[in-house]
């Protein structure tokens, strides 16, 4: 069974499910998904290129609460790791945390799916360029050889008189 369909949608019901109150959590409470922070907004926004990062998302729902992660609109074909834990009112907390290194800027979605409906938390992570860093430590780098060339120019042009001098004096 695909869960792509319910992405959509921020909540459905089934034949016989009674509506949530609309003064709040209630005794149905359990029946919803809520996403739990740090949120996916609050974690790593920006990254170097190719350097590792992590993004954790939790949510506590109905037994089947599981989650989806996308990357740039696509479910992410890796595994991800997740643990469940069984709540004492019957509902279930997830955890899930995704590790990955990026060359281009990304979008990460992560969804809590469930048959009571589902919740999704986004995070646009931005590549820092490394090629400014680098160009920045080519330009440094440049600077320290120019110095290093004038300084040994001007010190063979001062042996040179130096030299020159010695030769005029011998003969």
């Amino acid at each position: 069974m695909t869960w792509a369909p319910f992405l959509s949608s921020a909540s459905f019901s089934f034949p016989g499910m009674r509506p949530w109150p609309a003064s709040g959590p209630g005794p149905d409470s359990r029946l919803q998904v809520t996403l739990l922070p740090p949120f996916l907004s609050d974690q790593a926004q920006h990254v170097h290129a190719l350097g590792t990062f992590h993004l954790f998302c939790q949510a506590t729902g109905p037994a089947d609460v599981h989650f989806l992660w996308e990357k740039n609109g696509r479910e992410l074909e890796v595994c991800v790791p997740t643990q469940t834990h069984a709540l004492p009112d019957g509902r279930a907390l997830v955890l899930s945390w995704l590790r990955d290194a990026l060359r281009e800027s990304a979008e990460y979605r992560c969804s809590a799916l469930s048959w009571a409906g589902n919740k999704t938390s986004r995070a646009r992570v931005t590549v820092t360029r490394l090629e400014a860093t680098q160009q920045e430590r080519w330009t440094r780098e440049l600077a320290s050889w120019r110095a290093v060339v004038g300084e040994h120019d001007r010190m063979m042009q001062n042996w040179r008189k130096a030299w020159e001098s010695c030769n005029q004096d011998v003969f």
